[in-house]
């Protein structure tokens, strides 16, 4: 079972590097999650954050959804991502 993290940054974002770093902070003490930076600089990143409806940076998107706009403390993103990973636990605990 993996979750999906990315955050989507702008270079232009001051928060943006800020995020990225409290992101692979929170993932070092975490196993399930695959993280990506997807940069709005890049045509696909651009593509990535319009699907989104990403209209601010930095955007913290979990398995396909935003989740926060701007930098949550390391409290938050840990509990988002502890409510997801029992998530996706609990989808693939059951027998059909």
């Amino acid at each position: 079972m993996t979750i999906y993290l990315e955050v989507i940054t702008s270079p232009n974002c001051p928060h943006s590097p800020r995020a990225v770093r409290l992101a692979q902070n929170v993932l070092k003490e975490m196993h399930g999650v695959a993280f990506q930076e997807v940069s709005m600089i890049t045509s696909q990143g651009m593509q990535i954050a319009q699907a989104y409806g990403v209209n601010a940076t930095p955007a913290i998107v979990l398995n396909g959804r935003i989740s926060f706009v701007g930098v949550p403390a390391k409290k938050v993103l840990q509990k988002m991502l502890d409510e997801e990973l029992k998530k996706e636990t609990e989808k693939n605990s059951y027998f059909f």
